[in-house]
């Protein structure tokens, strides 16, 4: 399959979104789907899913073929944002975490649940932020590495004795994080690259693949998946 027949379209029903967005694999499907949140452009947030499953698997979401991307959903509606991300969860059963940077600085801490689906914690996780990033421990601690209004580098991290909801600590940070992945998409030979918006993942999918998100010169948010070398 050639690259260009990898590539997919991430775009909401009717509505654009605006900023990067990371992908990342969940544990969902046959083989680990993927998911990724990106910001509308306008209000709110949208949540997609990546079925990485084959034709071959047990058919677990027929309205979303395998080898695509779902239509997604809208929510945190209220706020505009310029740049989440999504991780998948080791606690819940199957949660997953959600930080979104809203346009007045504060980073948002949300979680999605199965039934009540996503909500919004009642602490922020920093405030000042201008961009960020964000791991999660096989515990379920998160940290995120940020650049605060100052140019200074901080760290904040959630422990998980008070899950679900979350507290903070802050502390500052020698750390360079990596924000975008450039150079990642330019080598996967996309020519097509409006800078600053690719980012990347690491999935478990078909022996490994780094999974590339970026927006095209025209704003299309674009997704595909280049196979690890060994």
């Amino acid at each position: 399959m050639s690259k260009n027949e990898q590539m997919h379209s991430v775009i909401g029903p009717g509505r654009g979104t605006t900023g990067a967005a990371r992908p990342a694999q969940g544990v969902y499907g046959s083989r680990g789907n993927l998911e990724l949140v990106a910001c509308d452009d306008a209000d709110g947030l949208w949540v997609f899913w990546f079925n990485s499953d084959h034709d071959s698997d047990p058919v677990a979401a027929p309205d979303v073929p395998p080898g695509t991307w779902s239509a997604g959903l809208h929510f945190a509606a209220g706020d505009r944002y310029t740049e989440a991300q999504i991780l998948q969860s080791p606690l819940g059963p199957d949660h997953l975490e959600v930080l979104a940077l809203d346009d007045g600085g504060t980073l948002q801490s949300w979680y999605w649940s199965p039934g009540p689906g996503f909500a919004r914690r009642a602490a922020d996780a920093a405030t000042d932020v201008t961009r960020f990033t964000t791991s999660i421990a096989s515990d379920g601690t998160l940290t995120v590495d940020y650049v605060d209004l100052g140019f200074a580098h901080r760290r904040a991290m959630s422990g998980t004795a008070d899950y679900p909801e979350r507290s903070w600590t802050v502390q500052s940070s020698e750390s360079e994080p990596q924000y975008d992945a450039d150079a990642e998409v330019a080598a996967a030979g996309i020519r097509s690259l409006l800078p600053g918006t690719a980012r990347a993942a690491t999935s478990t999918r078909d022996g490994g693949m780094r999974e590339l998100t970026w927006r095209d010169v025209d704003g299309t948010l674009r997704h595909v998946a280049v196979p690890l070398t060994h």
